[in-house]
């Protein structure tokens, strides 16, 4: 959002952001054309009727906030936001509400997703990130409906992988939450790395599943080798020294830390989840244990899987533990392929462009804004 607005400023709209935190989180930078609006309501409140408060008063300081601002059109993200939104949003105003996630995968609860289904009719015109989100809502909702994947920028610096072979480094990224499905990458590194223990992960977020996934690792007899630094921004650097990155997650709306470890140059494993990955790696796939065995024959047909030409620009694999382990094993014991699969992976900035996800969404606001003016 910040980079949206961001860049809808640089083309001559009047924008202004309104969030319901602070700002004193903010983890992304933000134009100075861009009117910035903190309502610093994200309190937390106690029981069922503490919440049903609290949402209240967010609503009526959302609209109040909204009927001041008197703006052509409010754009929203993210479930629970959008749906206060639908709420808040002043009579005669246009909304646009984008799903930042996977909503058939990713249930809010029962109070939420009933307030949902009503809130969402509210709006003119829905943002999906993926065809498989898209077709959720679809059938959920009779509201005009675009799908507008993430975009990524061009990198400051590229991987270094000379560098990057010798440090024998993982690199996961997102919020430290279930859904992110860390649990599982510390499990596949664990059961991918049974011989050197040289391999070191990296888990670069923050969340309520820390203490957790720290008490996981020592379980495993990881502690000295799995690290949680916490969000780090710009995460070009981090990046950039991985040997590979792994995104585990159980669902996804459109992973931006795949498409960021991709145009840098990063060997990349992503699993096979409803929605984002499957999206973003449309290439040709391979099995990664076979690739194990492919990679340790001798036979030239044997080894034409991992030809530089049948090889895709990420690696996809079935959405569970042991596939994830898989393929860490083949990236770690085969390094031509992986470098190889780096390789092709920096072409994704290509079909991702910042340029064509802010004109899209241009293209919807102003739509929309045409029909109601």
């Amino acid at each position: 959002m910040a980079a949206l607005a961001s860049r809808l400023s640089q083309r001559s709209h009047q924008v202004t952001l309104v969030t319901l935190g602070d700002g004193n989180g903010d983890r992304h930078e933000l134009d100075t054309l861009v009117r910035r609006c903190r309502l610093d309501l994200l309190f937390q409140q106690q029981g069922l009727l503490g919440k049903l408060s609290g949402n209240r008063r967010r609503i009526a300081e959302l609209r109040s906030t909204l009927t001041d601002l008197s703006p052509d059109v409010v754009l929203s993200f993210c479930d629970r936001t959008n749906i206060l939104a639908g709420f808040a949003c002043p009579k005669g105003v246009p909304l646009v509400l984008s799903e930042r996630s996977d909503p058939s995968q990713q249930n809010l609860g029962r109070i939420w997703e009933w307030l949902r289904d009503r809130s969402y009719r509210r709006a003119q015109h829905l943002v999906a990130l993926s065809d498989t989100s898209a077709e959720h809502l679809r059938r959920r909702f009779s509201v005009p409906l675009s799908v507008i994947p993430s975009a990524v920028d061009v990198p400051p610096i590229r991987s270094d992988r000379e560098i990057a072979k010798k440090n024998q480094l993982v690199i996961g990224i997102g919020r430290l939450e279930p859904e992110k499905g860390f649990d599982r990458l510390i499990h596949a590194f664990a059961e991918a790395d049974t011989e050197s223990s040289e391999w070191r992960l990296r888990i670069l977020g923050e969340g309520s599943c820390r203490d957790a996934l720290q008490s996981l690792a020592q379980r495993l007899g990881l502690q000295d080798r799995v690290e949680f630094p916490g969000w780090v921004r710009p995460v070009w650097s981090e990046l950039s020294a991985a040997t590979m990155f792994v995104l585990p997650s159980r669902y996804e709306g459109f992973p931006s830390a795949l498409l960021e470890s991709m145009v840098v140059g990063v060997p990349s494993i992503a699993v096979d989840c409803e929605s984002g990955p499957r999206a973003i790696l449309v290439e040709r796939q391979i099995d990664p244990a076979v690739a194990v065995q492919a990679a340790n024959s001798d036979q030239p047909h044997a080894r034409s899987c991992l030809s530089k030409d049948a090889l895709p620009g990420g690696l996809l694999v079935p959405n569970d533990t042991e596939s994830l382990a898989d393929g860490m094993r083949l990236f770690m014991a085969d390094s031509q392929t992986r470098e190889r699969i780096a390789q092709r992976g920096i072409e994704v900035a290509e079909r991702f462009s910042w340029a064509e996800l802010v004109s899209r969404y241009e293209d919807v606001l102003q739509n929309v804004v045409g029909k109601t003016g």
